[in-house]
């Protein structure tokens, strides 16, 4: 686990606090709870700090957003739009306690499977409504032979792999609320808020209901 630990913490570039959070969404009606922490039993709340990096202003499709309510231990993101929402979190540049360079993190939360459409720069599509088969797309490309993990209600996880076409089929043996995650590190240099980066780093999440 310490070694699984580390090698994450290496790949995003990310201080210990930060290197095992998500974002992930999961809604009730026009409302998308938005957390960060990791599903399902570790929520950061309000009285800390790193609950404050979530803004939850940047949603997919940007004409679905309304507006942004802070509660104790989550955001939440009104809605006019049913169906498939996401939300995105881009934090400032920075160099990583465990690397020598600077990279740029994005969270991203996806929350439904209902359309085969991409929402977010690293996304899960689904092949079909309710499918338990998705393509990874990133930038609007299948990206193959990148893990998916799969954390089911009753906390049991299993890692998947795409395939050459990034398609993945997943295992959802139980009812409930499901989050997969996918990390993918882009080693395009860019500038981003006047920074400039030699790496991206995308935690994406996706939730869904198996009833």
């Amino acid at each position: 686990m310490k070694k699984s630990l580390v090698a994450f913490m290496t790949i995003v570039g990310l201080s210990a606090p930060l290197a095992a959070h998500q974002v992930w969404l999961e809604r009730e009606g026009s409302v998308i709870n938005e957390y960060f922490g990791h599903f399902p039993n570790f929520k950061e709340k309000a009285d800390g700090k790193k609950l404050e990096l979530i803004k939850g202003t940047v949603v997919s499709p940007k004409e679905a957003y309304l507006k942004t309510v802070r509660q104790n231990d989550h955001l939440e993101v009104f809605v006019n739009k049913v169906g498939d929402i996401g939300v995105i979190e881009e934090f400032k540049p920075n160099k990583g306690k465990m690397v020598d360079f600077t990279v740029r993190t994005i969270f991203s939360g996806r929350d439904g499977r209902s359309e085969s459409k991409s929402l977010l720069p690293l996304d899960l599509v689904p092949d079909a409504p309710n499918s338990d088969t998705f393509t990874l797309m990133f930038n609007n490309k299948p990206l193959p032979k990148t893990k998916v993990e799969v954390t089911a209600p009753n906390t049991w996880n299993k890692s998947f792999m795409s395939d050459e076409a990034g398609k993945v089929t997943l295992k959802t043996p139980w009812l409930g609320d499901y989050v997969v995650q996918v990390d993918y590190s882009d080693k395009t240099k860019g500038e981003a808020q006047g920074i400039a980066y030699e790496q991206t780093n995308y935690i994406m999440s996706l939730h869904f209901l198996v009833k």
